[in-house]
């Protein structure tokens, strides 16, 4: 688990996980329609575009840290990531995304030497999933970010960062029963 800070984690993680297996420069920090973007040189544009509560870690109990405290359940949530390849020609462009979609399928968990420091005590795998988006949600995605026109990109969900909870309550623990054994009238 990990604190307020695992949603941004999680995309540096990528970040340095990707241009490592890659050798490709990774922008994470600007969005899509930003104009300082530039074909010039090769980088893959890394973009958080939405963000999901996961149903599975929803209504789950709450977790004893010691004998008399317990902390309410993580927040379990799923990352939507635009990858967009940049290049000065669209061979380039094409390349650099077949590299990225290779890394992916190779290494669908994103191993924890990887991991931000913000990321401690991670209790699952981060896996990264093909997101598979039609022509038209990805010209829609387009169209959001102000750019005049599409651009090859492929999307992937990452899943599950968990968000530790900060709530606690002290409990007494049952020491002793009695049960009291009567007849009904």
């Amino acid at each position: 688990m990990s604190d307020f800070r695992a949603i941004s984690g999680v995309t540096k993680s990528l970040a340095a996980f990707l241009t490592a297996q890659t050798g490709v420069t990774v922008e994470d920090t600007k969005a899509p329609s930003d104009p300082s973007i530039s074909d010039a040189t090769s980088l893959i544009h890394l973009y958080l575009y939405r963000v999901e509560y996961n149903p599975f870690f929803a209504n789950n109990g709450e977790i004893p840290t010691s004998s008399t405290v317990l902390q309410s359940q993580p927040v379990g949530v799923n990352l939507y990531y635009l990858v967009t390849p940049y290049g000065s020609t669209q061979l380039d462009i094409q390349v650099t995304l077949g590299e990225v979609i290779r890394v992916f399928n190779d290494t669908p968990v994103l191993p924890p030497a990887f991991y931000d420091p913000s990321l401690t005590n991670v209790i699952e795998d981060l896996k990264v999933i093909p997101k598979i988006l039609t022509l038209d949600q990805m010209t829609e995605l387009a169209r959001v970010f102000g750019q005049r026109h599409y651009r090859l990109s492929v999307t992937y969900e990452v899943s599950v960062a968990l968000i530790e909870s900060t709530t606690t309550r002290s409990v007494t623990r049952v020491e002793e029963r009695h049960v009291d054994m009567g007849q009904l009238a």
